[in-house]
């Protein structure tokens, strides 16, 4: 499966663009010098300069568009008198002929951007000028016309239309982050016979002057007449293929109940429906909130940033939302607020819809800037817009999703302050202001409570979770008017200070939230102390991007908490690498490739029969000088250096290939597997895992994923999305280490799980610790009650079986059982392991 590349930011874009140009115009230079001084070929037969340049113009005007997928193929029929300006002009006439005639179309007509302007004159530059070399190349010492000659502006032209496929899609690669080999392919095969038929209207047109000059009213006639015939039959086909699109729009919107997938699916339909380079979303502030919030999709995630443009009184909520209309706005347009709009988005022009609900408007569409050299969005356009925003606000509503996305996307699920995504735009903006001269910077407050873990495992996660609610409170209470206070998942807050600019002024406020989160606090009649160590990161002292600030305050933080200060400001003497993480990184993406990582598999069986049911699959690195690396090492480094998608694609494939030979074996063996946090939020997981399981004809509901309440936890709402399609598929689900907290409790019945896992620890405890045992006890009778399987993890004696048995425990898992094993051993384990006759007080076979 190929991952979409991240798109570039707009100066990247301009750059990468005026690069292309530029290498456009060299070619152009090139080819052209290799003509000049070259005569018309057609001696006696000189076509005016202005003639020619008369018909530039009219081809370029009067543009064929057809829509092929995303892009816009554009017939514009410029080959007609390229193939005259070959054989009647000199060469340096139809060169200037085209680029002119090419300019003021551009420039005056279709009104381009001069980004775009610069690419398509270089562009035409550089085809005319290749084709004329390719056309003089050719032709020799020929005749002026015959067959040597007609074949000649064939290659011409064949040379002008590749060289234009190739540079289009590398345009589009630029925008779209990847160039995409097929698309080129298929731009190039269609091209080439549009043009060579555009090239045979040429030739027969240049014969005809030739022959009689009286000729060229018959030739306009029936030209006239052809280009009348195919808008007729253009305007049906893109008619009947927008109703297509639209009808699948209508489907696709409809689908899904999940938000970001609702949103994603309305906006890259849009975009494509109406051939648009970008689509947003925008909605109206929730109550209290000074802006809205706007939605783009750049091909592979959904990215949120504050709308300024939807707070009241602004231009866009004006117009589009209190007068509920959609309309077209240009950057050509008389009025300054839809200007001055379209210029903060950086974009020419723009349909707008609003976005109807039955309790009125609650936002707009936005869809920019056509693609293709077309000359502007049409009042169909603005029509069609207003039909899928109609669609759109109906799935929205029917799925009441507007004030969930409000609050989800932008909120913890846990204190309900700000989240990460909350806070990086509230950092993106406090550095544009900064760019923009508003601010004088800005201060990161990263914070790391102390301490915290001992409360989670002593008093459980529910005095845990109380105790995150009750610092947030604080936070909020303690922090300056305009302050942003946000949890960034587990016992990390984050608090933003606008308009700060030197240190002192941030460690003055860090005191003051330690001394507010000193005062004791009573946790459902526990008496607790907090305390808390903060890192401090200046912008633009320490950084101008968002990663680099809070790289500088997590360094700060752990300065503080290692030291015992408390509170530390950023220096970059305190910025250590770790090379032996980095050397791990380097060892670890070798291990992959020569084999030292291998997939391993330990049994689970009933506890009633003993009868194996499945194999949990584990990764094992046998490092040739350390010997065996536990998987808490290498785990972390591998989410760290990119590795860990490879890691899980290679004991998803090697696991799911193996129960598919198990299986065909006569073996009924499910596999399990571990999911980190980080692998749920790869959006490709769920299609990785169905493909493999479609490939390897494995029933879904043989494969068990296994999460943790942290994994889930650090992003509740988008770790149930993902859940929860797997759960539709038929994957079945674990809830891994159940037991080290009370919070699990609240979120079982939220999450699709198939069946819980008690933590080794309090197995391993039963035998000695009577709240081990209780703790265990509980957690087999909440199973039972909720329907769940349960399962036993560290069972390592016939008396823990024989407990857990009598518990009413499902399956156990542990060394009393098996051993973990190469997945080559697993047939024979299972041959050799045969339930007996005073079961299980007998030791079980084992693989060493």
């Amino acid at each position: 499966m190929s991952a979409i590349a991240p798109r570039p930011s707009s100066p990247v874009i301009a750059l990468r663009v005026l690069a292309l140009a530029t290498v456009l115009g060299v070619l152009g230079v090139s080819a052209l010098s290799t003509v000049i001084g070259e005569q018309v070929p057609v001696q006696g037969r000189h076509l005016p300069w202005g003639l020619l340049l008369a018909l530039f113009l009219v081809v370029e005007a009067s543009v064929l568009h057809v829509q092929l997928r995303r892009e816009a193929q554009t017939v514009s029929m410029s080959e007609i008198p390229l193939v005259l300006g070959l054989f009647l002009a000199d060469p340096l006439t139809v060169v200037v002929t085209r680029v002119v005639g090419s300019a003021l179309v551009y420039a005056l007509y279709r009104r381009q951007a001069p980004l775009k302007l610069t690419f398509n004159l270089a562009l035409a530059f550089a085809e005319v000028s290749l084709g004329l070399a390719v056309f003089h190349a050719a032709n020799g010492d020929a005749g002026a016309v015959g067959s040597r000659s007609w074949l000649a502006a064939y290659l011409a032209v064949a040379a002008s239309s590749i060289l234009s496929a190739v540079a289009v899609m590398f345009v589009i690669s630029v925008y779209e982050g990847g160039l995409r080999l097929q698309e080129l392919r298929s731009a190039v095969s269609t091209g080439l016979p549009i043009a060579g038929l555009t090239a045979t209207l040429g030739l027969i047109a240049t014969n005809c002057l030739i022959l009689s000059t009286e000729t060229a009213w018959l030739l306009a006639a029936a030209a006239v007449a052809c280009v009348l015939a195919y808008r007729t039959y253009a305007s049906l086909a893109d008619r009947h293929l927008s109703l297509e699109r639209l009808y699948r729009f209508s489907q696709v919107v409809g689908s899904t109940p999940e938000v970001d997938e609702v949103i994603r699916s309305m906006l890259a339909q849009a975009r494509d429906l109406m051939r648009a380079e970008s689509a947003d979303l925008v909605l109206l502030p929730a109550p209290g909130a000074t802006s809205g919030l706007r939605m783009s999709y750049d091909g592979a995630r959904l990215i949120r940033h504050d709308a300024p443009e939807m707070a009241p009184g602004a231009w866009l909520r004006g117009q589009v939302v209190d007068r509920a209309t959609a309309q077209l706005v240009t950057a050509s347009g008389r009025d300054r607020d839809p200007r001055d709009y379209l210029a903060l988005r950086g974009i020419q022009e723009a349909v707008v819809a609003p976005l109807r609900s039955s309790t009125g408007v609650i936002g707009a569409v936005v869809v920019a800037d056509r693609m293709g050299s077309v000359r502007s969005f049409s009042v169909g356009d603005v029509q069609l817009l207003a039909t899928v925003a109609n669609h759109a606000a109906v799935a929205l509503e029917n799925g009441r999703l507007v004030d969930r996305l409000r609050h989800e996307s932008l909120h913890d699920a846990l204190t309900g302050l700000a989240n990460r995504v909350r806070l990086e735009a509230t950092l993106v903006q406090g550095l544009q202001r900064y760019e923009s001269g508003q601010s004088p910077g800005l201060a990161l407050l990263l914070m790391d409570l102390d301490r915290f873990k001992e409360v989670n495992d002593t008093l459980g996660h529910l005095h845990g979770d109380l105790l995150l609610r009750e610092v947030g409170q604080r936070l909020v209470r303690t922090v300056p008017p305009g302050a942003l206070v946000a949890r960034l998942g587990g016992d990390e807050f984050a608090v933003v200070l606008p308009d700060v600019s030197d240190d002192q002024a941030a460690v003055v406020v860090a005191r003051g939230l330690l001394a507010a989160l000193e005062v004791p606090t009573t946790i459902e009649d526990v008496r607790l102390e907090i305390g808390a160590s903060i890192g401090i990161a200046l912008a633009p002292a320490h950084g101008h991007e968002v990663g680099q600030l809070l790289k500088c305050a997590d360094v700060a933080m752990y300065a503080a908490k290692g030291a015992g200060l408390g509170v530390q400001a950023y220096r970059p003497e305190l910025d250590q690498n770790e090379p032996g993480k980095l050397v791990m990184g380097t060892e670890l993406r070798a291990a992959l490739t020569n084999g030292e990582i291998t997939v391993h598999a330990q049994a689970k069986a009933s506890l009633a029969t003993g009868q194996p049911t499945g194999m949990e699959l584990l990764l094992r690195w046998r490092h040739p000088t350390r010997g065996l690396v536990s998987p808490d090492e290498f785990i972390p480094v591998a989410e760290q250096t990119g590795l860990l998608r490879p890691l899980t694609a290679k004991v998803l494939g090697e696991g799911i290939a193996a129960c598919a030979q198990w299986r065909a074996a006569g073996l009924d063996l499910g596999v399990a597997v571990n999911l980190s946090t980080r692998s749920l939020l790869d959006p490709e997981l769920v299609d990785d895992i169905l493909r493999l399981l479609d490939e390897h004809s494995v029933p879904p509901g043989s494969l068990t994923m296994e999460i943790t309440e942290g994994s889930v936890m650090s992003d509740l709402t988008g770790s149930a999305a993902v859940l929860g399609r797997l759960h539709d598929a038929g994957v079945r689900l674990s809830v891994d280490d159940f037991g080290t907290g009370y919070s699990s409790l609240s979120y079982l019945s939220r999450l699709p799980v198939n069946e819980v896992k008690i933590d080794k620890h309090f197995v391993l405890g039963m035998r000695t610790d009577e709240q081990d045992a209780a703790i265990v006890r509980s957690i087999i009778d909440l199973g039972a009650s909720l329907g769940l399987q349960v399962v036993a993890e560290g069972v390592e004696d016939a008396v823990t079986w024989d407990r857990l048995r009598a518990l009413g425990c499902d399956l156990a898992q542990g060394w009393f059982l098996s051993r973990a094993m190469v997945l080559s051993e697993v047939p024979d384990w299972v041959a050799a392991h045969v339930p007996r006759a005073g079961w299980p007080s007998v030791p079980l076979a084992r693989a060493q």
